[in-house]
């Protein structure tokens, strides 16, 4: 009796694992493209991946500015393919729209209907497309012919909306319900 109390206190310390580590935004149109966030509710901000069928491809921020500034994302390569100091700076950045069926958060309140939450990042697919370029061995260059399926599922996902789980709701900082 005393050694089954004791394993079920020490049981007791183990911390237990998070059902949900991440909570994921899926394209709306390219389902195979994916923002996995890590989700840990002592950060305000997400940080996480986005990933072409479960590969990561590039880093992902978002958050708040702060006064009026919005919501905000950045895009970077991922951090084991930074290579020099010129690969840190960002792939893309900008103001995120977030959209509730198809009100944003300029909507009045009384006007404010529920709906489905999505989010949209302008200037990703540019910003993507630009980082693709390969100079030094055009064979390679993503915008032409070393585009890959990845690099197309990417760029067309990156010119439209975001689906969040339940979870990743909490990431679109303009909302309500």
């Amino acid at each position: 009796m005393k050694r089954l109390l004791l394993l079920s206190l020490l049981l007791g310390l183990i911390p237990s694992a998070n059902a949900m580590e991440t909570c994921n935004f899926v394209s709306e149109y390219y389902p195979d493209v994916t923002i996995e966030i890590d989700n840990d509710e002592r950060k305000f901000g997400g940080f996480g991946v986005i990933k072409y069928k479960d590969k990561p491809m590039l880093d992902f921020a978002t958050g708040l500015s702060n006064g009026y500034g919005g919501q905000y994302y950045v895009i970077r390569k991922l951090a084991k393919d930074i290579a020099y100091e010129d690969d840190k700076k960002s792939i893309a950045s900008g103001k995120v729209v977030g959209m509730i069926g198809t009100q944003t958060r300029t909507t009045p309140i009384d006007k404010r209907k529920s709906g489905e939450k999505r989010i949209m990042f302008p200037n990703f697919g540019t910003g993507y497309y630009y980082s693709l370029s390969n100079y030094f061995e055009p064979e390679k260059d993503g915008r032409f012919a070393g585009r890959t399926k990845a690099m197309s599922a990417i760029l067309g996902a990156s010119e439209g909306f975001f689906i969040p789980d339940k979870i990743c709701e909490r990431f679109i900082f303009y909302g309500w319900d």
